[in-house]
């Protein structure tokens, strides 16, 4: 990846946040949505916007209203960076963290049971 690219991508990924912060009033967006990554591709015309909204019930719908309000949010950001040409947006929902918490919470699991086992072994050898 090259410099530029990863200069605009940056770039975009504040303009998006500010965007989404103060210029959407589309009821359908709701929660809290975070601009996780933006992937922007080799010839600079289309670029993946990966998102993340809490609380996890509204992820649907609010990914659906960043879609529809596509073009007046590349029209906002068209404002903010100084780009000839804001790439074409293509929202996506990630769901990275969901699949960290779910392993985190699978090694809490394991670490428990391994100190419910530690301590009943403990105990029978002092019976």
């Amino acid at each position: 990846m090259t410099h530029r690219i990863e200069q605009v991508e940056s770039t975009l990924r504040k303009a998006l946040a500010q965007v989404l912060q103060r210029s959407i009033s589309d009821p359908r967006i709701r929660g809290m949505v975070s601009i996780l990554e933006v992937d922007i591709s080799p010839d600079m015309k289309q670029a993946k916007v990966f998102v993340s909204v809490l609380p996890e019930e509204y992820e649907k719908r609010t990914v659906a209203g960043l879609k529809a309000a596509n073009r007046h949010i590349q029209s906002e950001v068209k404002k903010l960076v100084a780009l000839r040409v804001v790439p074409h947006l293509k929202f996506e929902l990630d769901d990275s963290l969901k699949q960290a918490e779910q392993v985190y919470q699978a090694i809490d699991e394991a670490k428990a049971r391994e100190e419910e086992n530690t301590d009943d072994n403990a105990q029978s050898q002092t019976d």
